[in-house]
C-alpha cells in the first residue's frame, strides 16, 4: 500500500517550528514587558500549531521537523517559566 501525502514540510510546519525558535529568543533575552508577552502569544500560538502540523508526520524531512519543535516546545516552556518565576 503506497503511502500518501508528501514527504517534504509544509508551509505550515516550517512557520510553526521558526515560530517557537523565534519566542524561545525573544524570551531569552526580554523577562518583562511587552516584548515577553508578544513572545509568550507567538510561543503559544507555535505550540499549538505544531500540535495540529505534526499529527502525523511522514518522511525522514517532517518527522525531523517534528522533533525540532517537539523540543523547542519544552525550551519555550523552561523559558515562559523562568521569566514568569523571576
Amino acid at each position: 500500500m503506497a503511502e500518501n501525502g508528501r514527504s517534504a514540510p509544509g508551509r505550515g510546519q516550517l512557520l510553526t517550528t521558526l515560530g517557537l525558535v523565534a519566542a524561545v529568543a525573544v524570551l531569552a533575552t526580554h523577562h518583562e514587558g511587552l516584548p515577553f508577552w508578544l513572545g509568550s502569544l507567538l510561543g503559544v500560538a507555535a505550540v499549538l500549531g505544531c500540535l495540529v502540523c505534526f499529527d502525523a508526520p511522514r518522511g525522514g524531512w517532517q518527522w525531523l521537523l517534528a522533533v525540532v519543535g517537539f523540543c523547542t516546545s519544552f525550551l519555550f516552556a523552561g523559558q515562559f517559566l523562568i521569566a514568569l518565576l523571576t
